[in-house]
């Protein structure tokens, strides 16, 4: 069963109004996009900056509303759920967000951060049983419980990043949304942030949206990948699908834009990013297969295998 689900969700955004201050133009960031997580299971999302990533994340995570199309958490509409039933999603939904830095307070101590929802929630309310708690949260992802008292910038970049995963699963959610949440930090310090998510999801029963531009991590972690390109699934299936059994040539292109062990990038398809197209495939510019009906395709996703789906008039 989908714990949480999105429905040909369409995101549009004004960027150019008249003097009037009437929308002349949008900016589609989302389009046709239907993605599932289902239970105890990683769904990675991957594309270039600007693909459409992160709001699919802020839409999952009702910080943006869709301008068309619906999100449903087990398997109730999220624009029907109201009182305790939003309260509920609200607390199962959880967010990790790239840059610690910025997420995370530097007016209030490591044990308030990680144990802030569980204070509003009204869950535990002294300040002895909330850094009790604390600890026992800082236990789970890393840190010593010394560092309860310490403040963000007495951290490193892994440690910030760790206490906000404290405090993403503070509230036992079922469901993580992980934008980018590796990108700020070295490799080295990425395996280990995503040892600790894989080791979480085991004892904690979880189910990320895992964001990445990086195919390495996105690989490593998902059970099921998703590729976005101008706000379209291009591609989703299995990871070993989608990266070992490439359907869609946009696809391949990140595969490609991987540095090799000699830290050499291969030459991207057709060059660089070009406008993309009025109408039909956005790839269109860039796609070594095209032909003159792709400026007419619907960027419906068809099924080229069992569970695996690819938008693409040339398929496979």
């Amino acid at each position: 069963m989908e714990v949480l689900k999105t429905e040909r969700v369409y995101k549009l955004f004004p960027v150019e109004r008249d003097l009037f201050g009437r929308v002349k133009r949008w900016f589609p960031a989302l389009s046709k996009v239907s993605v599932e997580v289902g239970e105890k299971e990683t769904v990675g999302v991957i594309g270039e900056s600007g693909c459409g990533k992160s709001t699919l994340g802020k839409v999952l995570l009702d910080l943006e509303k869709p301008t068309k199309g619906e999100v449903y958490f087990k398997g109730k509409p999220l624009s029907s759920l109201k009182g305790k039933d939003y309260k509920e999603y609200r607390k199962n939904v959880q967010a990790v967000f790239q840059n610690p830095q910025n997420s995370l307070n530097p007016k209030m101590k490591v044990w308030e951060i990680v144990t802030e929802g569980l204070k509003i929630n009204g869950e535990l309310k002294g300040k002895g049983e909330l850094q009790k708690r604390a600890k026992e949260l800082l236990a789970q992802v890393g840190p010593p419980p010394s560092f309860c008292d310490r403040y963000p910038h007495q951290l490193s970049g892994g440690q910030k990043q760790r206490v906000a995963i404290a405090r993403a699963v503070a509230l036992k959610p079922e469901v993580i949304v992980a934008d980018e949440p590796t990108s700020a930090l070295d490799v080295s310090v990425q395996a280990q942030v995503v040892n600790l998510f894989l080791d979480l999801q085991e004892k904690l029963s979880l189910s990320y949206l895992f964001i990445s531009h990086s195919i390495p991590v996105v690989g490593a972690i998902s059970d099921r990948v998703v590729v976005m390109y101008r706000g379209f699934v291009v591609e989703k299936g299995s990871a070993q699908q989608v990266l070992c059994s490439t359907a869609h040539p946009y696809t391949q292109l990140l595969k490609e834009s991987v540095p090799s062990l000699k830290g050499k990038l291969k030459a991207p398809l057709n060059g660089e990013v070009e406008e993309a197209p009025a109408q039909g495939c956005p790839f269109y510019p860039r796609c070594p297969r095209r032909v003159k009906e792709c400026l007419e395709f619907d960027m419906e996703l068809s099924e080229v295998e069992e569970g695996h789906f690819v938008a693409c008039l040339k398929g496979v």
